[in-house]
């Protein structure tokens, strides 16, 4: 009877075993929270991108997807690595300097985090997105104030 009994709490064990998933963790500190942000980006996975966003970050996501969903798929995703990554900042508020590759150049961007409710998120660019001749481009300052200059 005890055979029995072990063996059918064994199989009930085994039954339920793979209904336990379990959840996918968050990052925590806010230079994971960066790099996954941008991984879920380079993705067009809008909807997990939000979840590590800002209020302000999450409006700037709907309008970059509306934008991007025009697109074909495989020439807006994207590879991004992080060649360095600083965040500093006293508080709340961090912003974190970045030099990052992706397959097509090697550039700088700034990103600010804020803390809401204990947890790090990524919040708008302040530098707008700029649609011309169907290509999306988010200008870096840099790129922004040659141009200006040039004219």
């Amino acid at each position: 009877m005890n055979v029995i009994r072990t063996i059918l709490c064994f199989t009930a064990l085994l039954a339920v075993l793979p209904g336990c998933k379990q959840e996918e963790t968050k990052p925590d500190a806010p230079e994971e929270v960066l790099k996954q942000y941008q991984a879920y980006i380079d993705k067009n996975k809008f909807g997990e991108a939000r979840e590590l966003s800002t209020p302000a970050g999450r409006q700037w996501l709907s309008e970059l997807e509306a934008i991007i969903s025009n697109e074909q798929s495989d020439s807006t995703e994207l590879d991004t690595r992080f060649l360095s990554l600083s965040c500093e900042g006293q508080g709340d508020t961090l912003v974190c300097a970045c030099v990052l590759k992706d397959q097509y150049e090697r550039y700088t961007a700034d990103y600010r985090l804020v803390r809401l409710e204990g947890k790090w998120l990524v919040d708008a660019p302040e530098e707008e997105i700029i649609i011309e001749n169907d290509l999306i481009e988010s200008v870096p300052d840099s790129l922004l104030e040659e141009y200006l200059m040039e004219e």
